[in-house]
């Protein structure tokens, strides 16, 4: 028919979501089974919905996804369970696996994933040689130990180790982090050959950049393995940036704005709160506002809201997360409410940026 074009059902997005990537790993094949429906039911319902009424996916994805946010808020685990061991060390993981090409055949990122590992938490060299590993921490406290020498872990350290280093790294109470290993010829110019601990302070963007690594390599896309080494020089850039005493353009600020400022940031995906941001930098709340107002000409909470959304509009564009997984990670147990704030300080909602 002339000048007419057929278009797909509104519903059908919706389906196109539900099997972009999710994976479940479980010790049972009939438990997956059920798990993938349990999982899906909601999706599978609003596709119907939307197919049937034509209605707007975008209103309804919203609905949808704050029936799930009390279910497990991060991307479904992955990387198998090792046998049932996983299942023991571990409360959640989501790990992807690299493998030397032709196009990376002098280094690789061998493996990236996040792991929330549970209390009497035990590791060392054993398990990964030969890789040059990195631990991003997130929550928690770790103890590391090599030739003699320790470092105690917490929030924002990062810790670097050769594949040449005999250690143990051990978590009593519990520990959450981000881990990415190299195989092959790694630069020794970002790569020493010692271990290294470097407080760099929880930051947004390198957590942004290491699920994108571990997704890159989950997804396995073409090009997955340039792709992910790009995130890993990215990640060194922006260690290397967060290295810098002063970040620009702050230089001028006042000790306290400055310290104030870079605990918001690294707190960005927990909710705002005067006290403790007060409390972090050692002044009064009402000290605090007034010195905001002064020299960013904003309130603590408006600037800790902007460095929320800055890095949700992140996680939406580079890492096709869902619109309830990045309202988690930013923060808003409510996705609703996350939506609307979203849309004030962009002029559009997470679904509409995300597809933009």
């Amino acid at each position: 028919m002339n000048g007419y074009r057929a278009s797909s059902p509104p519903g059908t997005t919706v389906f196109n979501r539900l099997v972009s990537g999710m994976e479940f790993e479980t010790t049972g094949r009939a438990r997956a089974t059920v798990s993938r429906i349990e999982d899906c039911l909601p999706y599978l319902v609003l596709a119907l919905y939307c197919i049937i009424l034509h209605t707007d996916v975008d209103d309804s994805m919203i609905y949808v996804e704050t029936m799930m946010i009390d279910h497990e808020t991060y991307r479904p685990i992955a990387g198998g369970t090792k046998e049932g061991v996983r299942l023991l060390r571990y409360d959640y993981w989501r790990t992807g696996y690299g493998a030397a090409s032709e196009k990376v055949p002098d280094m690789f990122v061998a493996q990236a994933g996040e792991y929330h590992c549970k209390a009497g938490y035990v590791s060392g060299d054993y398990e990964f040689t030969p890789r040059y590993q990195f631990f991003y921490h997130k929550d928690g406290e770790a103890l590391f130990e090599c030739r003699g020498a320790t470092a105690r872990l917490g929030r924002g350290d990062l810790l670097m180790v050769p594949a040449s280093e005999i250690y143990s790294y051990t978590s009593s109470g519990g520990v959450k982090y981000h881990w990415f290993a190299l195989e092959g010829r790694w630069p020794t110019s970002l790569c020493p050959d010692h271990w290294q601990k470097r407080s760099v302070g929880w930051d947004a963007v390198l957590e942004s950049i290491l699920i994108g690594m571990r997704e890159s390599l989950i997804m396995r896309e073409p090009g997955y393995e340039l792709r992910a080494l790009g995130y890993f020089y990215e990640f060194m850039a922006r260690v290397e940036e967060l290295g810098r005493s002063n970040l620009a353009g702050e230089s001028e600020y006042p000790e306290a704005v400055r310290n104030a400022m870079m605990f918001l940031r690294e707190n960005c995906d927990r909710p705002f709160s005067a006290a403790q941001a007060a409390a972090a930098v050692g002044i009064s709340q009402s000290h605090l506002r007034a010195l905001f107002r002064r020299w960013l000409g904003e309130s603590p909470q408006s600037y800790h809201t902007r460095c929320r959304i800055e890095q949700a509009k992140r996680l939406l564009r580079e890492h096709r997360l869902l619109v309830f997984e990045v309202a988690y990670q930013v923060g808003y147990k409510d996705v609703r409410y996350f939506a609307r704030v979203f849309k004030k300080v962009t002029g559009l909602t997470p679904s509409q940026y995300a597809r933009a």
